[in-house]
C-alpha cells in the first residue's frame, strides 16, 4: 500500500474526494464543464480509483473461452491487485495472486509511478500481466505455480465472480453489491449476448496512450452523421452503472453501452464486439478486444479499424487534457475548464464523483488478505 486512505487524497492543492471537487463537473448538461485534468495526470487520483473503483466495482477480466479446459487460469491485475480466475470443475474460481509482490520486500520505486511495469513476477500488481497460462504449465514447483497459487490455493483470499454472457467479471469488495439484475437489464436494452456463449470470431490485444475514461467515452460513443445522439436515443440503467446510446459503424446502425467501470459493448448487425479496458499507466490503457458471431473473414480488421479511429480521437484529448493549465500550454493557466460537449463523457464523470466522495475517511478495520469470518 503506497497510500493510506483514511489520511486522503489531495493532489495540486485540492481534495480528490470532496464533492466540491467534482462540483463543476456534475452540473446539468450544457453547463457542466470538463472534469480536472488532475484525474488523468495525478498518482494519487489513480490511488483515488483503485480505492473507490477498482476495488468496490464489478470488474470485467475476459471471456469464458480464454480458459476452457479444467485448471487454466486466466490472470488480471485490477487496479494494484493481482488477481486471476481458474476454471475448477465446471465453474470458475476467483482469488488473490499467492505472489501479490513478486519477490520484493517493498515496493520499488521504479513500480510506484502509476506505470505497469515489465518484470518477471507477472503476479505483481505492480507488473503488468501475461497470457493465460495453461493447466499443463501449473505443475508442482513451477515458477507460475508459485507465484499464483501456491501449494495451498485454498488458502488464498477469495474474489468473487459472475459472468454475463461470455464474459467474467470479478469483485475485490469484501460484500460486493449483487449485479445480477442490472446485468439482464442491460442485455434485454441492448441485445447484445443472445445466447450465454457466443461463438468467438476473433480477439486481440492493443494498447493506446489515453486514460482509461477519455478512451471509454470515445469508444462508447453514439455518432449519427458525426453527432452524438440526443437524449431521445439514450438509456441508462436504474442502477447508474451502464449506459445505453444508439449509432452507426462504417454506414451500419450500432448499438454502443459502458458498464462502468470497464467493458465497453458494441452491436451491429449480429456481431458484438466487447472491449475490456485496463489502465497500464496514468496515460496508458490496454484494450482486451473480443468479437463475437462475426461470419466475417475480416472481423479483426473491421473492428480494429473503428477502434483506432475513436481511440485516436481519446489519445488526442488526453495530450491537451493532460497539459491544461500547464507551460506547455500556457493560455490555459487559470483558465477555467471548458464545457463538457460530450454527453457520454458528462455520465462518465458523474460515475466517477459518486465513487469518490464515498473514499473511507477512517481506518477500515477489516485486515488485509484475511478470509472474512462469521
Amino acid at each position: 500500500m503506497l497510500l493510506r486512505p483514511d489520511l486522503g487524497f489531495h493532489d495540486e492543492g485540492h481534495d480528490l474526494s470532496s464533492a466540491a471537487f467534482y462540483a463543476d463537473a456534475c452540473a446539468p448538461f450544457g453547463t457542466a464543464r470538463m472534469l480536472s485534468p488532475i484525474s488523468v495526470r495525478s498518482l494519487r487520483f489513480s490511488m483515488l480509483e483503485d480505492e473507490t473503483i477498482w476495488t468496490r466495482d464489478w470488474v470485467v477480466i475476459g471471456c469464458e473461452s480464454q480458459i476452457p479446459n479444467d485448471g487454466d487460469l486466466l490472470p488480471f491485475t485490477v487496479g494494484n491487485h493481482g488477481i486471476h480466475v481458474q476454471r475448477q470443475d465446471g465453474g470458475l474460481t476467483g482469488r488473490f495472486n499467492k505472489a501479490q509482490h513478486g519477490g520484493c520486500r517493498a515496493i520499488p520505486l521504479q513500480c510506484r509511478t502509476g506505470k505497469k511495469t515489465k518484470c518477471s513476477f507477472t503476479s505483481c500488481g505492480y507488473s503488468r500481466d501475461r497470457e493465460v497460462i495453461p493447466a499443463s504449465d501449473l505443475g508442482d514447483a513451477t515458477p507460475e505455480m508459485e507465484q499464483y497459487l501456491g501449494l495451498r490455493p485454498e488458502r488464498l483470499l477469495n474474489v468473487r465472480t459472475f459472468t454475463f454472457g461470455p464474459m467474467i467479471l470479478v469483485n475485490l469488495d469484501v460484500y460486493p453489491s449483487q449485479i445480477g439484475d442490472t446485468l439482464q437489464a442491460l442485455d434485454q436494452a441492448g441485445g447484445f449476448f443472445t445466447t450465454p456463449q457466443p461463438a468467438l470470431s476473433a480477439s486481440w490485444l492493443s494498447e493506446f496512450d489515453a486514460n482509461w475514461k477519455l478512451l471509454g467515452k470515445h469508444l462508447s460513443e453514439g455518432e449519427i452523421a458525426g453527432s452524438t445522439v440526443g437524449s431521445d436515443s439514450q438509456a441508462d440503467s436504474d442502477a447508474g452503472i451502464w449506459r445505453l446510446v444508439h449509432g452507426a459503424i462504417h454506414g451500419q446502425p450500432a448499438t454502443f453501452a459502458w458498464l462502468f467501470p470497464n467493458l465497453v459493448l458494441i452491436q451491429a448487425g449480429d456481431e458484438t464486439c466487447a472491449i475490456v479496458l485496463q489502465p497500464t499507466a496514468l496515460g496508458q490503457t490496454m484494450c482486451r478486444c473480443f468479437v463475437f458471431n462475426s461470419s466475417r473473414d475480416d472481423a479483426a480488421a473491421f473492428w480494429l479499424s473503428e477502434i483506432e479511429r475513436r481511440a485516436a480521437a481519446a489519445v488526442e484529448e488526453h495530450l491537451q487534457l493532460s497539459r491544461w493549465g500547464t507551460s506547455f500550454r500556457p493560455e490555459t493557466i487559470g483558465a477555467a475548464m471548458p464545457l463538457q460537449t460530450s454527453q457520454q463523457g458528462h455520465w462518465m464523470q458523474r460515475m466517477l464523483a459518486e465513487r469518490a466522495v464515498r473514499a473511507p475517511r477512517k481506518p477500515f478495520a477489516q485486515p488485509i488478505f484475511q478470509q472474512v469470518r462469521g
